[in-house]
């Protein structure tokens, strides 16, 4: 399996441009939600940098599975959910579907990820890297993953 390092320079920068992206859309959300364990980071930097309250959601498929529903409150309009990375969308189509099957108010939901593995078939709203991440047997150590053990990723 190849081991692909995301640095912190990449991973500020990737963070800049989602809030470039945001906001070329016109899209202010009322709340930004991040995923533990790996949008949080994420979550809480593009919150700092847009000036918009932050929520942090446990929903979990892969690493410690754990399951926190989560529902807009009755004066968000807009939200946003963030995770470190799309890898299989479960997580992503999930929180989608149960936020549209028991929401009872317009919410325009959207979804945000540093990478997006390509391969699955959901995409987020907004992403900033991409790579077919089955096919090509790669694994992405985040910064935030084992920054303490630097030299065992090598």
């Amino acid at each position: 399996m190849e081991k692909l390092i995301y640095t912190w320079e990449e991973q500020l920068s990737d963070t800049e441009d989602i809030c470039a992206q945001i906001n070329k859309d016109n899209f202010l959300p009322d709340v930004i939600v991040g995923i533990s364990r790996g949008g949080l980071i994420p979550g809480v930097m593009i919150s700092h940098k847009l000036n918009i309250p932050f929520k942090p959601v446990h929903a979990s498929t892969r690493d410690f599975p754990h399951w926190e529903n989560y529902l807009p409150k009755a004066n968000d309009s807009k939200v946003l959910i963030v995770d470190d990375i799309c890898d299989s969308g479960e997580t992503f189509e999930r929180l989608s579907n149960y936020i549209k099957d028991n929401i009872n108010h317009e919410c325009d939901v959207r979804f945000s990820a540093l990478w997006w593995n390509n391969e699955c078939d959901f995409e987020p709203h907004y992403y900033t890297r991409d790579l077919a991440k089955d096919t090509k047997n790669v694994w992405i150590f985040f910064p935030h993953e084992n920054w303490w053990e630097e030299d065992s990723l090598n």
